[in-house]
């Protein structure tokens, strides 16, 4: 009878476990099918942002006017780890297969230098010094100044149609050239040549335009009538010959040497020489014959590879270079060239040396920490953008290694442009204020002597 007991509750048992065996597969049956069902309800990744549904605003790279208005987004040197944090999400979320524009525009945004301030000190010093001219007497004369002869080169190359802000370039360029010799003190002498100003710029009419060089202008006492009759004589057609307008200049004054007579050349220009001459070697030859004229270089609206040209041409004439992008830059830049050349102060004693000297001082420190500051906070933005590049890189934001070359071409360019150009401008103008400062001071030690001795007597 037990065993029989014992027989039943096995098999009661087993049905029992079964039952609960059947229940667990159906279970995991269960489980499996509900997995799908609940990984569909996560959300997907998020698709990689494509570099043409970005909008990233595109940065200058040649115009120095519109690179010191771009301010970014973070301040290169002085971010806070949130900020280093928050720049980094900025690049992740950056756009994959950009180009270098792209990549350089991006930047930008993020960590261009403040330097719109600095910038804005540079351009806004008036390099002359200025004192009053009053004596004791209230009355002094003016002493005799030297025969100035100032000889105008103008580019009249089809590029010169070209428009800036203001207008049309060579409107603009005869609108400040005729304003500019119309205010020349009298007794001063002024030419212009135009070169380029023939044919075209298709390569039929190369030979004919490179040859086109002529003086509208002849050297004399500025007339205002006859002055603007010669600029109206021409528009701007052809090729550039520089080095041929450069050469004629030379022998245009080869009659005006002398101890008392100064020659002064000023080109304006929109670009390079492409009449295969060499405006270097005719620079240097000019500045270093018996007339020794200085040869200043005007670039209007002037990309990099020209400003370099242009550049070397001045400085083998002995001469300055300046950058000009609009009617303003250019109508400044000419009445400052005035006031360099030509400007007579009288003064009188030694306060009167006192005041030189310290307006001298200011000016000076005044140029050098605009342009310092400038420098300084140009570089950390440059080496900020570089760093970033390693980032950027890494998260495979470029669209090749081309891209990533061309990206830190544009810094560098951006950095060389902005920095060159104020160099040159805190140069220039700190090359007025000594020679005014050296005027100024021996007209007073002159005067000051000359008074002496009628005291004397």
């Amino acid at each position: 009878m037990k065993l029989a007991n014992t027989k039943w509750l096995m098999i009661i048992g087993l049905l029992l476990l079964g039952i609960v065996a059947g229940c667990s597969e159906d279970d995991k049956e269960a489980v499996a099918e509900k997995a799908p069902a609940e990984e569909s309800d996560k959300e997907a990744p998020a698709e990689p942002v494509e570099a043409e549904e970005f909008n990233i605003p595109e940065a200058a790279v040649h115009n120095v006017e519109e690179m010191i208005k771009e301010k970014g987004k973070y301040i290169p040197n002085k971010m806070t780890d949130q900020q280093k944090e928050d720049l980094y999400k900025e690049l992740e979320e950056a756009p994959a297969g950009m180009t270098g524009e792209e990549a350089y525009s991006l930047a930008v945004s993020l960590l261009a230098a403040d330097v719109e301030e600095a910038a804005t000190i540079i351009d806004e010093v008036d390099p002359v010094i200025k004192i009053n001219s009053a004596t004791p007497e209230d009355e002094i004369d003016i002493p005799d100044t030297e025969t100035v002869n100032v000889a105008i080169l103008l580019d009249a190359s089809g590029s010169m149609a070209g428009e800036v802000n203001g207008g049309q370039k060579m409107e603009l360029a005869k609108s400040a050239i005729q304003k500019y010799a119309s205010d020349l003190p009298e007794g001063a002498n002024i030419m212009l040549r135009v070169y380029g100003h023939e044919g075209t710029g298709t390569d039929a009419d190369k030979a004919m335009s490179c040859a086109s060089n002529e003086v509208v202008y002849d050297l004399g006492n500025y007339d205002g009538q006859q002055f603007a009759d010669s600029l109206e004589q021409f528009n701007p057609a052809g090729w550039t010959p520089l080095a041929g307008a450069i050469e004629a200049a030379e022998a245009d004054l080869k009659e005006q040497k002398g101890d008392n007579v100064r020659n002064v050349v000023y080109v304006v220009s929109d670009g390079i020489e492409t009449c295969d001459g060499d405006p270097v070697a005719a620079a240097a030859s000019l500045n270093k014959s018996d007339i020794q004229a200085e040869v200043n270089i005007i670039g209007f609206d002037v990309d990099n590879e020209g400003q370099k040209q242009l550049e070397a041409v001045a400085k083998a004439g002995n001469g300055q270079y300046k950058s000009v992008y609009s009617e303003s830059e250019l109508n400044e830049y000419l009445e400052q060239e005035y006031s360099r050349l030509y400007w007579e102060w009288l003064a009188w004693g030694n306060d009167r040396k006192l005041e030189i000297l310290s307006q001298s001082n200011d000016i000076y420190g005044e140029l050098l920490a605009a342009y310092n500051d400038v420098s300084l906070l140009s570089l950390a933005s440059k080496n900020e953008m570089y760093a970033i590049h390693y980032d950027l890189k890494e998260l495979g934001k470029f669209k090749d290694e081309e891209a990533m070359d061309k990206y830190l071409e544009m810094i560098d360019t951006r950095y060389e442009t902005v920095r060159q150009h104020y160099k040159q401008e805190s140069e220039r103008k700190d090359e007025i204020r000594k020679e005014v400062y050296e005027k100024l001071r021996k007209q007073v030690n002159q005067l000051e002597e000359e008074k002496m001795d009628e005291y004397r007597s």
